[in-house]
């Protein structure tokens, strides 16, 4: 089925329209028409036996006196008493006489009749027999013995069509593989036994009370209207024939039917569902919907999703839906694998429930049912958000451990110096395989600005490593050979440019300035921090633009980091500092690029910069060299890190051309890239993941999203 049709059909599916609740409209209207149905068919049977009988000349011999006359639409009817000739003259004060349309009769004569069996009508001998009431009759017994049972069918067909397939029924029955006594000495089966002692992880289940209360109303408005039902007949039925005994006899059989709907109502009412979370297993327990207690493992669950309650809960393909309602679900778990839920069969009475969550007369459902396997679980708990935050760090417990920090990786030139000297425009040729990128140390002596150009042949366009003005101090960069192709090269070129002599200084990342908390530079230089991973700042004071690239302890550039930072500078006029802020892992190289401006870098260790509380945060204001936490949303105009403390879930990243976004692990190294820079990206969260927003300049916002 092609993805349209699959789109088309869900949403005709499941939009909501006012024949939402049809299926009880229609069970309502067919018990009431069934309860119609016994004396209709019980007046059919008596007025076709009648008129059959009266037809044949059958029937016992008397006398009718005319007494009184009734007119209407249909003509005259004579009623008055109806005498026989037997032994004890039995007589009937009032009934009406019947086949006369032939005769003239008067006031006060004697008529011959038959009795055809009827205590309302005698039949005139000789008369024609008279069929359009019983036809009549026979028609309205039709209808509401026909539409009643047909409708509550219907209902009954939809339900019976919610099930899992035969087969997947006859799996679980194997997989069961114990007779229903051994089923109830299972300690699962009963919540005393199978109750953990204690729950890690409070989450508390809800279900809607006003939901509750309307369903246990509806299934008492029905359950009662079968001694309603009872009643009207012991109290308007004077005489009561075989024929309606056995129309009738559809009441005892639903009375059966409902016993079990009126004990899951009772469950319903008083048993609430529970949830536990143990060590390594999640345990759900559900009376009204589960036979017994569900125990999910730890390793089984993919992941936990809070979800919007805003939003309409659709029936998915593989989601089960623990509610007997259709009500809105604000927690879903995902499983690795499908499972097989331990339904309650659907003749013991949650036949109802499904009922209930019929829509658009079409045979589908997202309660539990059994023998069907299911890949996700909705629930409704209280305080949705802090129990999808609590549950997603429960699973985490279990992941696999970061990896470790920064690796040391040796690098071709590590203890080896090459010093080139020259003047004015000249190449120098690096030669050799460079798995590694170098550290090139420009120093210019001349009166002009010092230019250089990485090329991979001789005389070939090349790519600027280094601008250098007179009189400034030694700058250093980084040369890496995938800058000029994505294949190994064994030759490159340096082409500088000066008025004067220069000095180029090609080494490993051990020439690279080390620091621990804070250092000032000028100009572009490589650093090599020597602390703990922590956040840090550069700060230009009077407002020049930099950037900031990150590369590994053996100078190869950070995924992810290539600029981790970048900022215009500001106009004098503004007099104010351009601050960049961005996460260092331990051992790892700061190579700044400014236009020969003065910059400070400070690194606060994480464990100082990490902030895990939004009360805290508002205290602590915007410092820059903090870890910024958010719930819902966050926007800014320059890097930061930040870290998100609500429910794991989408979460919509607007970064423009400038922004990109990346997940970092606990050691501050990237983990993998989230958003680059170019538009809008959603992207899902767990709770207290510390993210950085690289880039810049330009302004970038973090806002929680609803599911699709």
């Amino acid at each position: 089925m092609s993805g349209r049709r699959e789109v088309d059909r869900t949403a005709k599916r499941y939009v909501r329209t006012k024949a939402g609740q049809f299926a009880v409209v229609q069970l309502l209207i067919g018990m009431a028409l069934l309860m119609v149905w016994p004396f209709a068919f019980g007046f059919m049977v008596e007025e076709v036996t009648a008129a059959g009988r009266a037809a044949r000349g059958e029937g016992v011999p008397g006398t009718f006196i005319a007494r009184s006359e009734t007119c209407g639409r249909g003509g005259c009817t004579w009623y008055g008493p109806f005498t026989t000739g037997g032994l004890f003259q039995p007589t009937a004060e009032r009934v009406e006489l019947r086949g006369d349309g032939d005769h003239s009769v008067h006031a006060g004569e004697a008529v011959p009749a038959l009795d055809v069996g009827s205590g309302r009508f005698v039949h005139m001998r000789g008369g024609s027999p008279e069929w359009g009431l019983p036809f009549t009759a026979a028609v309205l017994a039709a209808i509401t013995g026909g539409l009643g049972a047909g409708l509550n069918g219907m209902v009954l067909w939809g339900v019976y069509w919610t099930r899992a397939s035969p087969a997947s029924r006859r799996r679980q029955a194997r997989e069961r593989g114990r007779s229903a006594l051994r089923g109830l000495a299972d300690r699962d089966r009963w919540v005393w036994s199978a109750r953990p002692g204690r729950s890690t992880t409070r989450v508390t289940m809800a279900r809607s009370k006003r939901r509750t209360l309307a369903g246990a109303a509806g299934v008492l408005a029905i359950v009662s209207a079968l001694p309603l039902f009872g009643l009207i007949w012991v109290v308007f039925n004077e005489e009561t024939t075989r024929a309606e005994l056995i129309a009738g006899l559809w009441s005892p059989l639903f009375a059966v039917v409902f016993v079990g709907v009126a004990i899951q109502t009772l469950r319903l009412v008083l048993l609430r569902p529970r949830m536990w979370v143990t060590d390594d297993e999640i345990v759900l327990w559900d009376a009204l919907l589960l036979w017994k207690v569900l125990r999910i493992p730890r390793s089984a669950i993919a992941a936990v999703r809070c979800r919007d309650e805003s939003r309409p809960c659709r029936i998915e393909e593989g989601v089960a839906q623990l509610t007997p309602f259709w009500e809105e679900l604000n927690l879903v778990l995902r499983m690795r694998d499908d499972i097989s839920l331990p339904a309650r069969r659907l003749r013991w009475g949650n036949w109802f429930w499904v009922m209930l969550t019929l829509r658009d007369l079409n045979p589908q459902t997202g309660m539990p049912q059994r023998g069907r396997l299911v890949r996700g679980l909705c629930l409704r708990v209280q305080e949705p958000r802090r129990a999808a935050i609590d549950l997603d760090r429960w699973l985490a417990e279990d992941e696999t451990p970061p990896p470790p920090e920064i690796a040391l990786v040796e690098n071709a030139l590590n203890g080896t110096v090459r010093t080139h000297r020259g003047a004015g425009g000249a190449r120098v040729k690096i030669k050799g395989r460079l798995p590694r990128p170098v550290l090139a140390e420009f120093v210019n002596e001349g009166a002009g600005t010092l230019r250089a150009w990485l090329r991979r042949t001789e005389f070939g366009r090349g790519i600027p490593v280094m601008v250098c003005g007179p009189g400034e101090s030694p700058a250093t960069t980084v040369l890496d050979d995938r800058l000029l192709s994505g294949k190994e090269l064994t030759k490159r070129f340096l082409h500088v440019e000066a008025e004067g002599q220069w000095t180029v200084t090609i080494s490993g990342p051990q020439r690279a300035r080390g620091f621990t908390g804070s250092t000032t530079g000028t100009g572009p230089e490589v650093l090599r921090y020597q602390g703990p991973a922590g956040i840090a700042v550069v700060t230009c004071p009077g407002g020049q633009a930099h950037q900031v690239h990150l590369h590994a302890p053996d100078l190869a550039a950070v995924a992810g980091c290539d600029p981790v930072a970048s900022t215009d500078g500001f106009s004098e006029r503004e007099s104010r500092p351009s601050r960049s802020t961005f996460a260092v892992p331990a051992q790892a190289l700061i190579r700044v690029r400014t236009a020969g401006a003065d910059w400070r870098i400070d690194v606060t260790p994480l464990q100082q910069a990490d902030v895990d509380d939004l009360a805290q945060a508002g205290e602590q204001g915007h410092d820059t060299g903090h870890v910024q936490p958010f719930e819902h949303s966050i926007a800014g105009d320059r890097t930061a890190v930040v870290r998100y403390l609500g429910p794991p879930g989408p979460v919509l990243f607007r970064g423009g051309d400038a922004f990109g976004l990346l997940h970092l692990r606990v050691t501050l190294t990237p983990a993998r890239t989230l958003a680059l820079p170019g538009g809008d990206t959603v992207v899902q969260l767990r709770p207290h993941t510390l993210l950085q927003v690289t880039g810049g300049p330009g302004a970038w916002s973090l806002e929680e999203t609803a599911p699709p």
